[in-house]
């Protein structure tokens, strides 16, 4: 069922999806959202040029009839997957007239088709994010150890599970409210999880590119994961205080426990026990009084605040051409 039978009113979607050099992916690209626009309303589609350095050929494009718009925003310089995708964001909530936004990446990873099984969602959920839960992936075995060991350490880090990407709808309102958050410059997920929206997961498997390689190598995928974490730097500091806190305890009890071992038995402490319980526990020490500066340091950086995408991504767009 489509919002207009709901509402009576087409809905106006913008579709956002960031770009470095991978307009060979466009094609299929299109055909894929030719196919899903008209279940979901009035579709325009923003593709935000990260600083490509290959020109986009207007040739080479073929518009779907089904789009209502197709626009391309040049961003000066590039500033990485997740800043385009900020920077587009506040772009589109600027011309204030779109009633949801949807995040997808352009290489056919993400499957245009699934829009609908967002949309279904989002009709149930209409003040909800909804997401799109990643059930499996097309990556190399390496790579899904390494992303399944990044997100045992996110939760423990954080204390709160990452299982999905940039595929989202978000209602206009939700969008509005991600562009004042200055998390949304380095991690998209991120920014929804702090956020406090409620979110809708959908489980969906992940695709292969539609063309050529990814060419995000392991140190951006580092630096990316990295940035998850950084946006929960506060909650991270005050649980790596607990953990050392606890560990400390665990090892000054331990040592106590010998000692008073030693006393009761009259039996000589080993040598290297003594020495091993006291390096550890006045390394845990300082570990300790280390964190408890940083924690409190990162704790009180809060009051100056960081200028959110709302406020300064217009700097960064060069310009905009409408190729429908």
């Amino acid at each position: 069922m489509s919002e207009e039978m709901v509402t009576g009113r087409v809905s106006r979607v913008a579709v956002i999806t960031p770009a470095f050099n991978d307009w060979a992916c466009l094609p299929s690209f299109f055909a894929g959202l030719d196919a899903v626009a008209p279940l979901v309303g009035e579709v325009h589609l923003f593709v935000i040029d990260d600083g490509s350095t290959d020109a986009l050929d207007l040739d080479f494009i073929v518009v779907p009839g089904a789009l209502a718009s197709v626009e391309v925003v040049h961003l000066g310089c590039n500033l990485g997957h997740q800043r385009a995708i900020a920077a587009g964001m506040a772009e589109v909530v600027n011309r204030d007239h779109f009633d949801v936004v949807i995040v997808i990446d352009v290489d056919g990873e993400d499957n245009p088709l699934d829009i609908t099984k967002l949309w279904h969602d989002h009709l149930a959920n209409p003040e909800a994010i909804v997401v799109a839960q990643r059930r499996g992936r097309s990556e190399a075995i390496r790579f899904r150890l390494f992303y399944s060991l990044y997100k045992w350490l996110f939760r423990a880090l954080t204390g709160r599970r990452l299982d999905f990407g940039n595929f989202a709808l978000l209602p206009i309102a939700m969008a509005q409210r991600l562009v004042l958050m200055t998390e949304l410059w380095n991690h998209f997920p991120a920014a929804v999880m702090r956020s406090r929206i409620r979110v809708v997961k959908v489980p969906l498997d992940r695709q292969e590119r539609s063309v050529g390689r990814s060419r995000m190598n392991f140190t951006a995928l580092v630096n990316h994961g990295l940035a998850g974490i950084a946006a929960f730097i506060d909650t991270v500091f005050v649980r790596l205080l607990v953990f050392v806190g606890l560990f400390a305890l665990l090892v000054a009890t331990a040592g106590g426990f010998a000692l008073i071992a030693t006393l009761l038995t009259s039996a000589p402490i080993s040598g290297w026990l003594a020495t091993a319980l006291g390096l550890g526990l006045l390394g845990l020490l300082q570990m300790l009084a280390v964190l408890v500066v940083v924690t409190f340091l990162t704790l009180s950086s809060r009051s100056v605040a960081s200028p959110p995408p709302s406020q300064v991504a217009r700097k960064y767009i060069a310009s905009s051409e409408r190729i429908r």
